[in-house]
């Protein structure tokens, strides 16, 4: 075997661009296959088989194109070019995928690897190496710099234990390969530099992109695929959540959790009685048209409890006694999100043109109105899957609101049901789910915390081991389940008839925080920042 030396202009004054259409390129299984010598390579709508080093000596482009792996091996090194772009590209592989590495070009000048909108399948079980395997042990002064961009798929593919990625990593050998000669940039956000990771574990927002569907959070796969585990030390009483993936840890304190509850009113120009709760909540209406769908939520915040207990857990105290102690601890960057997703029968897109039209507050109230003392309605989002995100932060005033109401009522009222039903009935579906973190700030500024040591045996060696990432707040995470609200609609004559299901009024886990203030005994909090270490 031997690389392809047809377009090598190479002592020449010829600059030449090469590009392959519409091809099925064959290549072997062995090293340094290729076309030697060429400046710029285009592939395009190509299938490459096996396993490819040279490309263009100045870059290389491949889009829509499809890279049949050898069994276990890579597509291709990243070996004779500066700049290699992979664009809307397809990997089959089964075990690796791109090698980022060269000796050809090594400490020569930066490689720069552009990875966009790119799908890998690996076989399962086979998992070798990440989809970009890195080893720049050999680059001197120089780097490679990955950006990966657009929407990208992986599936099969195991996370790297020292980048808690799958897309990039180096492969099970971050002690030989990793040199701190990489840069690593997602969706236009720096992740990675001088050899470690440069962004919080605990999720990236990403304006753009998406990995795997998810657009807000592309790194890393620990935090997205909660892949966690709470240890406790069982000396100190000190919860750590460590990171199944690469051993990351960070202050446990705990996760709360709420009930809430929901009532449903049906309208057609005035309310419409249920006619039957047997075997589900059951209206008849007069026609399908004009008919809307109004919601209020009430939550009930002295029922807050502990979902997952953690370092502030205290079973002399609810958490609402304990945070009811000090609500001017809870600070402003705590915020509750409630996430509706809603049947296709509702018209959710004109609920939000009425809601965007309305001009004044008073407008928007009438559709949409959270009455609390402590939290606000900072933003209202309109998903393009029938969704509806509220976000809510806290915005308690102990001047002006000494004693805050424990209720929250969320009102969405004038939801339209779709008006064409292809027939007499319709079974509507809705749902909501919730999330958010308080965020509690017990001395106004920057928290000073004492660092966690985890008990380790003398003869136990310990890789990728982490110091806890410390934050200027105790952050609780907010979890609970989604409720579901289902009922139907039916017009014409006879009954309901059997087939419609009974509706049962449930309550399902909505954590939201709300503290009203409390004097009394101060013994638990400061119990808790001496064993949190608190300074």
């Amino acid at each position: 075997y031997n690389s392809d030396y047809s377009f090598d202009v190479r002592s020449t004054e010829a600059k030449e661009t090469v590009t392959f259409k519409n091809m099925t390129l064959q290549s072997g299984r062995v090293d340094y296959l290729g076309f030697s010598g060429t400046d710029n390579t285009i592939v395009e709508d190509c299938i490459i088989e096996g396993k490819t080093f040279f490309w263009g000596y100045t870059s290389a482009t491949f889009t829509k194109t499809t890279f049949n792996c050898p069994a276990g091996d890579y597509a291709v090194w990243t070996y004779s070019s500066p700049t290699m772009t992979f664009d809307n590209c397809t990997f089959n592989s089964t075990g690796k995928v791109i090698n980022v590495y060269t000796d050809y070009s090594a400490g020569k000048h930066d490689i720069t690897v552009n990875f966009k909108d790119c799908t890998v399948n690996n076989e399962e079980g086979t998992s070798k190496k990440p989809v970009l395997n890195i080893n720049d042990s050999n680059m001197g002064n120089y780097k490679y710099i990955l950006n990966i961009t657009g929407d990208n798929k992986v599936s099969g593919v195991d996370v790297d234990k020292a980048t808690c990625s799958r897309l990039f990593g180096f492969g099970g050998k971050a002690d030989t390969n990793n040199k701190c000669k990489t840069v690593v940039n997602i969706n236009k956000v720096k992740v990675w530099e001088n050899g470690e990771r440069v962004c919080p574990h605990n999720g990236v927002v990403f304006g753009e992109g998406s990995y795997n569907g998810d657009k807000t959070t592309q790194y890393t796969d620990g935090y997205k695929d909660n892949a966690f585990e709470i240890i406790k030390d069982t000396t100190t009483g000190v919860y750590v959540k460590k990171c199944k993936h690469c051993g990351y840890t960070e202050p446990f304190y705990g996760e709360l959790s709420n009930d809430i509850k929901l009532e449903r009113t049906v309208k057609q120009g005035q309310k419409v009685e249920i006619e039957t709760t047997n075997p589900k909540d059951t209206y008849k209406v007069n026609g399908s048209s004009g008919i809307t769908v109004d919601y209020t939520d009430t939550m009930d915040m002295t029922k807050l409890k502990w979902e997952k207990q953690g370092s502030l857990y205290d079973d002399k105290f609810t958490p609402w006694q304990m945070l009811a102690m000090r609500p001017d601890w809870i600070t402003e960057d705590t915020v509750v999100s409630l996430k509706f997703t809603f049947d296709k029968n509702i018209n959710l897109g004109t609920f939000q043109t009425n809601y965007n039209n309305a001009t004044t507050t008073e407008a928007k109230e009438k559709l949409l109105k959270l009455e609390s003392n402590m939290f606000e309605m900072t933003d209202v989002v309109f998903g393009t899957d029938n969704t509806m995100t509220i976000k809510c932060n806290w915005n308690w005033n102990k001047e002006t609101d000494p004693n805050p109401d424990p209720t929250i009522t969320l009102k969405g009222n004038g939801l339209p049901v779709e008006a064409n039903w292809g027939g007499s009935k319709i079974d509507i579906k809705n749902s909501g789910c919730v999330s958010g973190t308080v965020h509690i700030n017990p001395m106004g500024g920057a928290v000073a915390m004492a660092e966690i040591v985890p008990n380790v045996a003398a003869d136990v060696q310990v890789q990728n081991t982490y110091q806890p990432e410390m934050s200027p707040t105790i952050q609780i995470p907010i979890v609970g389940g989604c409720a579901a609200d289902n009922f139907t609609l039916y017009y014409g004559g006879g009954s309901s008839g059997d087939d419609h299901n009974h509706y049962y009024p449930t309550t399902t886990p909505v954590p939201v925080i709300v503290i009203p203030p409390k004097t009394g005994d101060m013994t638990v909090w400061q119990s808790i920042l001496n064993f949190l270490g608190i300074k």
